[in-house]
């Protein structure tokens, strides 16, 4: 097992032919060296495969697609310990990890840079919430779970073709979601701390940066200061959202009156009324919904950047 495994989601970025894949596997050897190969079947799977090559012993699995299989495979390898290294190749139309991280998206110096950078530890969130079915569920993520009007936008815009791109593809789902969307009642607690009602368009729960294809939602986050940034944005109109949106994709948010950050490490959130339905959005899916639980697990995965 002292080779790495690539898992691949053949279905990122356009999705990849026997044609494609051929034109991928030389700058991917040529940069990452001798590897293994794992293809994914179907949502969760990358997930799986992590999972089962930690135990097997694997040293380095390296995700490559785009932040949904980056998402599930680290939740495979810190349900299997957090022992294995993960490597990260990105490809895919959203790409928010990686701007966290700073790695580009060429295929060779992307794997030339797993091959040669070492380990460090990272934070991981965990979630418990419920899922479309019923019952309560949980994963884990590394980049941002948020509820509300960003969740409505990440379903929407994964229901698209994303043929235009990352960025447009969530501007348009913006922009179409605002019709119907209404603002958020919840209550939520942090770190134990009494429930408070809110009202919100949004809010992120932030151990990366960005979200919604580029929009830099929580600009001050780390990865490895074991706590999560949380940014509300409150009750915005239609027309307030339009107008401050470009503030958000830049970072230049967390000033705004209707703007609430603070740090915490753990975080409570439900429906203000029980029977509403809040989706919730967990490193660009959307798996289920409110009421949620969150905890940030300090120092949990292995990452090679």
């Amino acid at each position: 097992m002292d080779k790495p495994v690539v898992i691949v989601n053949p279905r990122s970025g356009g999705g990849i032919s026997e044609k494609r894949w051929a034109s991928v596997l030389g700058p991917l050897t040529d940069g990452l060296g001798v590897f293994d190969t794992r293809f994914t079947e179907a949502p969760g799977h990358a997930r799986s495969i992590a999972h089962d090559e930690a135990k097997a012993g694997r040293g380095l699995v390296v995700a490559l697609g785009g932040d949904g299989t980056i998402s599930e495979v680290a939740d495979g390898l810190v349900r299997a310990g957090g022992h294995t290294e993960l490597g990260i190749i990105p490809r895919g139309t959203g790409g928010d990890f990686r701007r966290t991280l700073g790695i580009g998206s060429e295929l060779f110096t992307a794997a030339n840079h797993v091959r040669k950078s070492k380990a460090r530890k990272v934070d991981v969130g965990h979630i418990r919430f419920v899922a479309h079915g019923g019952g309560e569920t949980s994963r884990h993520f590394v980049n941002i779970a948020s509820f509300g009007f960003s969740s409505v936008v990440a379903r929407r815009a994964n229901d698209s073709s994303k043929r235009l791109g990352g960025r447009v593809s969530f501007l348009a789902a913006v922009v179409r979601s605002l019709l119907t969307y209404d603002n958020a009642e919840v209550t939520v607690s942090v770190d134990g701390g009494e429930s408070r009602r809110m009202t919100v368009l949004l809010a992120a729960v932030g151990n990366g940066r960005f979200f919604g294809g580029g929009m830099k939602i929580c600009p001050e986050a780390k990865l490895d200061d074991g706590s999560f940034d949380l940014v509300a944005v409150g009750d915005l109109g239609r027309l307030e959202v339009l107008a401050k949106i470009h503030r958000i994709y830049s970072g230049n948010h967390l000033s705004m009156e209707e703007v609430r950050f603070l740090r915490c490490h753990h975080l409570r959130v439900a429906p203000a009324d029980p029977g509403a339905e809040i989706p919730v959005e967990i490193d660009g899916e959307t798996p289920g919904r409110l009421p949620a639980s969150f905890e940030i697990l300090e120092g949990a995965l292995r990452l090679r950047c």
